[in-house]
């Protein structure tokens, strides 16, 4: 079975997320631009007073590549909170089975 993961993130990280993808040989996902939402890092609405827009990505992994990607992903995660002083970063990984029907 397969496991689909879902990035959330601030679009700002799109460029860096994508190279750590690739770099953990996944070359197939689904990027959505310009989500919104309210989180715990605030809202990111894309208006004056709430700059910013999050993306999404969708990735459906097969088993031999699930434990490496998810694993690189933690390591990004904890490289950007490194860095944010302690600060919460607007960055979630969400998994579920997956089964491929058509």
């Amino acid at each position: 079975m397969m496991t689909a993961l879902m990035i959330v993130f601030r679009s700002s990280m799109s460029e860096d997320l994508q190279v750590v993808l690739h770099e953990s040989g996944i070359a197939a996902y689904t990027l959505i631009n310009n989500a919104e939402g309210k989180g715990i890092t605030g809202n990111v609405i894309g208006s004056f007073f709430y700059p910013g827009t999050n993306s999404v990505i969708f990735a459906m992994l097969p088993p031999d590549q699930v434990e490496r990607t998810i694993n690189a992903l933690k390591a990004f995660h904890a490289s950007r909170l490194q860095n944010s002083q302690g600060r919460p970063i607007p960055f979630k990984l969400f998994s579920f089975p997956c089964t491929e029907l058509i």
